[in-house]
């Protein structure tokens, strides 16, 4: 009997859909390739009722989760902003290099697991929300420069988290490289003139 993930969806499933995305890309996943990784005939998979999307979905929902469990530990220790923004974009890192290869392979995705779709298009909130209520508290307590929290907090999250999966999988870097040019670079520029 195989386990359930929250939304109802074969855990099975979800696990293929990730070695699928791997090994072929987000845009050429199909349910074919997603039940050829889990050793499943494609009537097998088309019976149990499950589409694609909702396969992307569920992975998206425990990447979500993984992502959340890694930064809230930045999000509540002491110090100021920018000391817990360095914290939480090293803790996008590592939680990038759980997962290097599967997020490579949604890297081309055309945003359609991460982003909201039209012309004032955002992260999705769970990814970008945290960097957001970081600029907040750094616009107040000094220690970053007053910027738009929303459009940077995007911006952030774009810039760090793929820019460092590309240096990792494409360009091969070693982690503590990549994580040290990106990180560095980034928090240069957020930084309050007075905290430099």
């Amino acid at each position: 009997m195989s386990q359930r993930q929250g939304r109802g969806v074969d855990q099975v499933l979800v696990n293929a859909t990730a070695s699928a995305i791997t090994r072929w890309g987000l845009e050429n996943v199909t349910l074919d390739r997603i039940g050829a990784e889990a050793g499943l005939s494609r009537a097998t998979v088309y019976r149990r009722g499950v589409t694609r999307e909702q396969l992307v979905s569920a992975l998206t929902a425990q990447a979500a989760d993984a992502y959340r469990r890694a930064i809230l530990p930045a999000l509540s220790e002491h110090g100021t902003a920018a000391q817990r923004m360095r914290a939480a974009l090293e803790a996008l890192c590592v939680a990038a290099d759980e997962h290097l290869h599967l997020l490579a392979g949604m890297f081309l995705a055309r945003g359609e697991v991460f982003h909201q779709t039209g012309p004032d298009a955002l992260v999705v909130d769970a990814f970008a929300e945290p960097f957001e209520r970081l600029l907040r508290d750094g616009a107040i307590d000094g220690s970053l420069r007053a910027v738009p929290p929303t459009v940077t907090a995007t911006v952030l999250f774009n810039m760090v988290g793929w820019g460092y999966i590309h240096l990792r999988a494409a360009h091969d870097w070693d982690a503590a490289h990549a994580r040290r040019a990106t990180i560095s670079l980034v928090m240069h520029g957020l930084l309050d003139g007075s905290a430099q």
